[in-house]
């Protein structure tokens, strides 16, 4: 069942980070565009707006998948003092927190981005519907609250990283039947 959620979670992170690479060139593009166009004397007009939608989307949704390779900065000041045990349910404790952070984040996103759309809000140089955007946010949001969550039940089953799991289940089982390996 954990190695189901961590393949699931790996391929919904994976897809978020596709998103913000794809907006990363997008924007990188552009940005070399309206540079070319500004020495031209036509820069492009919305160039600002668009940079500040696509960051936000991009740091958004690569949250998760940060998360889950470890690639965020961990201080260990305090703990590394302490047993294996204590910062097990420490880290347990910390990413339980984690989730329940980015899913009230995320609700309340929803929340404003509903209350925008109903309004009818829009941005100001290009006219585009931006509570929309604001969903891709609250997506990014929820991926990384699943991907803490299930750092959670890792953490409780008593596993310290996603990675150690995923060999460990590699080893002692065979992916055709089920059955555990004769080694």
């Amino acid at each position: 069942m954990l190695l189901r959620l961590i393949q699931v979670e790996k391929g919904l992170c994976l897809a978020g980070m596709a998103i913000s690479g794809a907006l990363l060139v997008a924007l990188v593009l552009m940005s070399g565009c309206n540079v070319a166009m500004r020495v031209a004397g036509h820069p492009v007009s919305a160039s600002y707006e668009l940079s500040g939608f696509f960051g936000a989307l991009i740091a958004a949704l690569a949250l998760a998948d940060t998360q889950r390779k470890r690639g965020h900065v961990e201080l260990d000041l305090f703990t590394r003092k302490y047993s294996d045990g204590a910062r097990r349910w420490i880290g347990a404790f910390n990413v339980l927190a984690g989730a329940l952070l980015m899913a009230v984040l995320g609700c309340q996103l929803a929340n404003r981005a509903g209350v925008l759309l109903r309004a009818g809000e829009v941005s100001e140089t290009l006219k585009l519907p931006y509570p929309w955007l604001m969903y891709g946010a609250v997506l990014g949001f929820f991926l990384l609250a699943a991907s803490f969550l299930i750092d959670f039940a890792l953490l409780l089953a008593g596993y310290k990283d996603k990675n150690a799991y995923v060999k460990m289940r590699a080893q002692t089982m065979n992916r055709v039947c089920d059955e555990p390996n004769p080694e």
